[in-house]
């Protein structure tokens, strides 16, 4: 499949009742979205690995790129759906491994902002711990949480189930995990649910489960370092590729030159990642954590060819 096409495509999604046995109680979902919205998806989902290595010029366009050909290459468009590629299976179990957990990572965010409204959604070890350089743990252990954000502070915690197959030993444990945490800093979770991508039949499916919860843990980080943790990858790819593009009257543009991924083609393809003046100046200013804060309309930029999500960050493609 190509991110930079033009095309609408629909997933369908489970979604199962808290108190939901022996399959009873769900509802299927069929959820349209655009390339744009996926594109938006795996720009905004940056991933733990990339703490592995020091900052860099260049290194969150490296990232992104990367991203970008993993989903390109793992999966093939069949009429209004996305399905396994074939080429996946050249891989080996780790590798493929790896690249579902990836690709869950990322639905679970496309998910999460068509069903439930979320604004934002980090991994909770990229966020760093008050004054220092360590980041988050829960019970003294790294968990592979996303945290979920909306307005009104309503905090979530969301467990992606990246696997091959309908594994309900995974989903099993991803539904466990969710429900040990209760709180966020003292507020109450809106919502904690596992989220599981499979493939069925060849085709990308998800499915949802809110599981009742069994305990009462918090996690503690401050609301600025979440921010942070979101909009500062971010920030640095608008900044190492110096973005000088005025867009409209009030807007800030910039535009990566791609490489194709699919095979035979030739030259580039140009993607714009852009946002409001005064959501450019707040990152240049580090002030991350009133971002959101402003943002009372969503941008419709759909005339344009242009996506803006709820973050205030609006992407482009031709």
């Amino acid at each position: 499949m190509i991110l930079t096409e033009e095309k609408t495509y629909i997933i369908n999604v489970t979604e199962v009742d808290t108190d939901a046995e022996l399959g009873l109680n769900k509802k299927d979902i069929m959820i349209e979205y655009t390339n744009l919205e996926l594109l938006h998806a795996v720009l905004a989902s940056t991933m733990p690995y990339g703490r592995l290595s020091a900052r860099y010029r260049g290194k969150r366009k490296a990232e992104l790129q990367s991203r970008i050909a993993m989903v390109e290459s793992v999966l093939e468009t069949r009429g209004d759906q996305l399905a396994k590629a074939e080429q996946i299976m050249y891989l080996d179990t780790a590798e493929r491994s790896a690249i579902c957990h990836y690709l869950g990572i990322i639905y679970t965010r496309l998910i999460a902002q068509k069903l439930y409204g979320i604004d934002c959604m980090v991994p909770l070890n990229l966020i760093e711990q008050p004054g220092e350089k360590k980041f988050v743990k829960y019970n003294g252990a790294y968990r592979q949480d996303l945290i979920g954000y909306g307005k009104q502070n309503a905090w979530s915690v969301w467990e992606p189930v990246g696997r091959s197959e309908n594994s309900q030993a995974a989903f099993g444990n991803g539904c466990r995990a969710a429900s040990e945490i209760e709180k966020i800093n003292e507020n109450p979770l809106a919502k904690s649910a596992a989220c599981m991508t499979y493939y069925e039949r060849g085709y990308l499916n998800a499915v949802v489960k809110e599981p009742e919860r069994t305990g009462d843990g918090t996690l503690w980080f401050p609301e600025e370092n979440y921010f942070k943790a979101y909009y500062q990858p971010l920030f640095e790819l608008f900044a190492d590729e110096q973005p000088g593009e005025l867009y409209g009257s009030s807007g800030f543009e910039m535009e990566l030159t791609l490489p194709w991924t699919e095979e035979g083609k030739r030259g580039f393809r140009h993607l714009q990642i852009g946002t409001d003046q005064v959501t450019l100046e707040l990152m240049r200013e580090g002030k991350y954590d009133q971002i959101l804060k402003r943002m009372e309309n969503v941008l419709d930029l759909s005339k344009e060819h242009r996506f803006c999500g709820k973050d205030g960050i609006w992407v482009g493609a031709e």
